[in-house]
């Protein structure tokens, strides 16, 4: 064994302890088999630019990742997800700031930044999201740390104790959260077809990844089939009662009956 795994509080959410016999830290040396492989793998021959000309047939909305979650059990402009609306990173925070406001968003689960990080960033004092209420939640994109689960507990326990419209970001809008969105889905009563479909509305937005290709489904299974199924041990999400295995999760990373069917109210109402 060359290291084992130590889960901690801090950022990344855990370390590598090198065995006794290794120098510490341990060189590493990675090489890929074809140039370019990864990448043209993950995603086919797509790239994503962040100059928002490079998308002329996407709305703002949809440049900038923002959308509404429409699955079974959530009801009309409940809760919304999108890229983040104030770190300016790729290049969309303007686009979904303004999405934000136009939707009357109340209260927003920032799964990516610590408060003191959020607020550095150039123009926060100034946006319609740092007039709302917000939980800064800086998680790491480790799914099955102790530190995200309970990171990801009081963002449910936030969503319980606030109003309606919410919405849910990371910087991308794709994995932190498509990871939250679709534990949300499943508690909700989302199927796996509708878990699925939502997620990759992201990769078609960033990617132009189109439904029903081999490269669709190859993400698809990959990144949210595994990922969920994993998380709420499964073998697979298909035939599940994935209401029930959501609800288990939950429950293992800590909330309680009482926060879960405030949740489950709260996101189960429609709003103008």
């Amino acid at each position: 064994m060359v290291a084992t795994k130590e889960y901690i509080d801090e950022e990344p959410s855990y370390k590598w302890i090198p065995a006794e016999d290794l120098p510490n830290p341990v060189p590493v040396v990675i090489t890929m088999k074809e140039k370019g492989g990864y990448s043209n793998d993950q995603y086919g021959h797509a790239y994503r630019s962040e100059n928002r000309e490079d998308y002329p047939d996407l709305t703002d909305a949809e440049y900038a990742n923002f959308r509404a979650i429409r699955t079974t059990g959530i009801g009309e402009n409940a809760i919304y997800r999108s890229a983040s609306p104030v770190n300016p990173k790729i290049n969309r925070n303007h686009e979904a700031d303004a999405a934000a406001r136009e939707a009357g968003v109340k209260t927003f689960v920032n799964l990516a930044d610590s408060k003191k990080k959020m607020k550095k960033y150039e123009g926060f004092n100034e946006s319609y999201y740092s007039t709302q209420a917000i939980v800064n939640l800086d998680m790491s994109l480790d799914f099955k740390s102790p530190a995200f689960g309970r990171k990801l507990a009081k963002g449910f326990e936030f969503i319980a104790e606030h109003e309606a419209p919410f919405l849910v970001h990371c910087t991308e809008g794709k994995d932190r959260c498509g990871f939250v969105s679709a534990v949300i889905e499943a508690f909700m009563g989302a199927s796996a077809d509708e878990i699925v479909s939502d997620y990759m509305i992201t990769y078609h937005n960033y990617y132009g990844v189109e439904p029903d290709t081999e490269m669709y489904h190859k993400i698809a299974d990959r990144n949210i089939r595994k990922t969920l199924a994993a998380a709420f041990g499964l073998e697979t999400l298909d035939g599940q009662d994935l209401s029930a295995a959501a609800e288990n999760y939950l429950k293992s990373i800590g909330l309680s009956d009482g926060t879960l069917a405030a949740v489950r109210e709260k996101l189960s109402r429609d709003y103008e």
